[in-house]
């Protein structure tokens, strides 16, 4: 029986040490901050895709904070399926997911967080790229939310 247990917990920790495939199907969750929750999904579709290509494509800048995340305001997490690569000044990578971070406050400017394939992430500021418009469409814009893209340093 011992060893029975000692051959489950091994193969156990193999599985959850070994990458697992992970296929987004289920589109984006938005998470309103303040709250702490995901309030809202959005289903998956080629036009949330290619939004978060538009994003990355419009990348002005590293973040110069180590404070990502707004205090309040949402986030908005898309799995890239299939992931998209991209070489640039700030990423050069197979990214496989983003979360687009966008604040009430005015000295906070919409932050996109990239993850890379790699396990790696950085977070980039972006022009000003049809983000009211996909809040519109998706009934998340807010008159109090920071819109304005982040002054080029």
């Amino acid at each position: 029986m011992k060893i029975f247990i000692c051959l489950l917990l091994v193969f156990g920790a193999i599985s959850l040490s070994t990458p697992q495939t992970v296929v987004a199907t289920e589109g984006a969750e938005v998470f309103d901050i303040r709250k702490g929750e995901v309030v809202q999904l959005i289903p998956n579709s080629n036009i949330l895709q290619n939004q978060a290509k538009h994003w990355l494509s419009s990348i002005i800048g590293i973040v110069g904070s180590f404070k990502i995340e707004p205090t309040e305001g949402i986030a908005i997490k898309i799995p890239l399926t299939p992931p998209f690569s991209i070489t640039n000044n700030w990423i050069n990578g197979t990214v496989t997911e983003v979360i687009m971070f966008v604040g009430k406050s005015k000295n906070y400017y919409p932050t996109l967080l990239v993850f890379t394939k790699n396990n790696r992430f950085v977070a980039v500021h972006i022009r000003y790229h049809n983000l009211k418009s996909f809040l519109k469409e998706n009934k998340l814009y807010s008159s109090e939310l920071n819109l304005a893209a982040a002054p080029l340093s």
